[in-house]
C-alpha cells in the first residue's frame, strides 16, 4: 500500500488544528457581529405591512445561525481529537524499516520546536481584545493549542512507538507466519 504519511502527520495536525479553531472562532464572532448590526440598523424600520416584525425575522434567520455556530466550540475539540486518533491509526497501518527510526526522531523534534512559536502565536491571538471573548468559549481547543508542544511530543513519540513496534509484521504474515 506504500503508506508514507506518518512522518508528516504531526505538521498536518498542527496546521489543521490551528485552521479549525481559527475558522470556528471567526464564524462565531462574525455571526454575532452580523446579528447585532442587523438589529441596530433594521429594528426601527417600518414597512407597508404593519404586521411585519423585523426583529423577529432577524432572530429567526441570523439568530438561529448564531446559535447553531455555538456548536463549533465542541465540534472543534472533537475534530482535533479525531485527528490525533487518525495519526495513531495511520502509524499502526504504516510498516517501515528500522533505518527510518532516526529520521523520525528528528522529524518529531523539529515538530516540537515548530509547535512552540505556534502555541505562543495562538496565545497572542487568543488574548486579543476583539476576539478574546470569543476564544474564551473554546476551553477544550484552547487547552490543546496552548499545550501544543506537550501534545506534539506525546503524539509523536506514541505514534513512533506504534509504528516502529510493528516493524516486519506484514512480512511475517505474508510468508504464513503467526
Amino acid at each position: 500500500m506504500n503508506n508514507k504519511g506518518a512522518f508528516s502527520d504531526l505538521f498536518l495536525f498542527m496546521i489543521f488544528a490551528l485552521i479549525i479553531v481559527f475558522i470556528s472562532v471567526l464564524f462565531i464572532y462574525m455571526s454575532g457581529r452580523v446579528t447585532t448590526q442587523l438589529h441596530t440598523s433594521m429594528d426601527n424600520m417600518t414597512f407597508t405591512n404593519p404586521d411585519t416584525n423585523i426583529s423577529e425575522i432577524i432572530d429567526n434567520s441570523m439568530g438561529k445561525t448564531e446559535i447553531s455556530f455555538q456548536a463549533l466550540r465542541w465540534i472543534s475539540v472533537f475534530l482535533i481529537f479525531g485527528m490525533i486518533l487518525s495519526i495513531f491509526i495511520g502509524s499502526y497501518l504504516v510498516t517501515t524499516k528500522p533505518i527510518f527510526f532516526i529520521p523520525y526522531i528528528f522529524i518529531v523534534i523539529i515538530a516540537i520546536i515548530c509547535s512552540v512559536p505556534l502555541a505562543n502565536a495562538y496565545e497572542t491571538v487568543m488574548n486579543d481584545a476583539i476576539l478574546g471573548s470569543t476564544f474564551a468559549g473554546f476551553s477544550g481547543a484552547n487547552w490543546v493549542m496552548l499545550n501544543l508542544p506537550i501534545f506534539i511530543t506525546i503524539i509523536g513519540f506514541t505514534g513512533g512507538i506504534i509504528m516502529f513496534s510493528r516493524m516486519g509484521k506484514k512480512e511475517e504474515m505474508a510468508y504464513g507466519g503467526y
